[in-house]
């Protein structure tokens, strides 16, 4: 089969504030090359792709389109407002379906992961590839192996092989709590849930009409799936595609596991340890210096030269218009910043 690819780049860049807005979220970014966190997506899976749509939010379509006019087998739709992953999901599946009128093979992609091996990636996803070909009544997922006990994702419990590198999947769990993820990395019989989705066309669609009727019949009935009219998708309820489908579905699941150092970098902090470290284990991005300081980040996007002095697991962010100065140990709470704008007036900054 073909396959369609679908990249997932919505959010609303509350996490990486500043240096992401509701315009210009965090796959816009450029935080490891010259390309976008999106260009990069594409480029990693670019040669498996018969197509590529990317489904993201009007409100960063200025954004987006930069990244998008590179690529001739690229196209873009935007959502009016956010519904979460299924609405997304089924709304891709729409649009190819009324593009291409066949069955194909989908692989369904977040668009601000990082990806240290992208050959790596590309084994294991036509690993599953072929696998879905012979089996286009299952449902796949490409599964990282996880290298430290994380309670920040969920966990796929692999079950029995079904094929040379290729499992079942027994449950997926939630986000635990650390003694229970240092349970499921020391058993070997967890993976890393990235959100990475592999199903053929035909057998989605007929899962969302089962499984979520009102959302399949929501998206169908719209106009056009290129540009959805507002009054329409907002009546979707907000919903992810692992409680609409991935935890209802009786179709077969299955996983690859992958080593191909990945790393969903949904953090200040996570971004922190990708990044090349001084011997004080301090990391910088543009002009700063760090004195007495130790495993430190300073990210400035200006010209003014920066100075830390006598800090420890500090955060310093300085951009034209704000400068964020929290600790590295507060990147879960970044969420109360943006809270906060929108609260007192500030929401030209957001």
């Amino acid at each position: 089969m073909k396959l369609s690819v679908v990249i997932m780049a919505g959010g609303s860049g509350k996490r990486f504030w500043p240096l992401s807005r509701e315009s210009k979220a965090k796959q816009s970014l450029r935080l490891f090359s010259e390309n976008t966190l999106l260009a990069e997506t594409v480029e990693r899976i670019l040669p498996l792709a018969e197509d590529i749509l990317i489904v993201s939010s009007l409100k960063q379509r200025a954004e987006i389109e930069k990244d998008a006019a590179e690529y001739k087998n690229v196209q873009v739709i935007y959502e009016p407002l956010g519904r979460n992953t299924a609405p997304c999901i089924m709304l891709a599946l729409a649009a190819i379906k009324a593009r291409c009128r066949e069955d194909r093979a989908v692989l369904v992609l977040p668009s601000d992961h990082y990806v240290a091996e992208p050959e790596k990636f590309r084994n294991a996803v036509a690993g599953g590839l072929e696998f879905l070909d012979k089996n286009k009544n299952h449902i796949g997922t490409i599964g990282i192996e996880p290298t430290y006990p994380e309670t920040g994702f969920g966990y796929i419990k692999k079950g029995k092989i079904v094929k040379n590198g290729i499992f079942g999947v027994e449950s997926f769990e939630e986000k635990p709590c650390f003694e229970k993820a240092e349970s499921f990395v020391e058993s070997g019989n967890y993976l890393w849930n990235g959100g990475i989705f592999i199903f053929s066309l035909d057998s989605m669609l007929e899962e969302f009409k089962n499984l979520a009727p009102d959302i399949y019949e929501t998206v169908n009935s719209l106009e056009s799936t290129d540009m959805p009219e507002s009054s329409v998708y907002e009546t979707l309820r907000s919903i992810s595609f692992d409680y609409a489908v991935m935890e209802k579905t009786s179709k077969p699941i299955f996983t690859v596991p992958g080593d191909f150092g990945w790393n969903d970098v949904g953090s200040w902090k996570a971004y922190f340890d990708l990044l090349q470290k001084d011997e004080n284990g301090n990391a910088k991005v543009g002009n700063a210096s760090f004195i007495n300081c130790r495993n430190s980040l300073a990210v400035n996007l200006t010209e003014k030269e920066i100075i830390i002095f006598n800090k420890e697991h500090e955060l310093l962010v300085v951009t034209e218009d704000s400068l964020l100065s929290a600790t590295l140990d507060d990147h879960s709470k970044m969420r109360e910043i943006t809270e906060f704008l929108g609260k007192n007036g500030l929401e030209k900054l957001l």
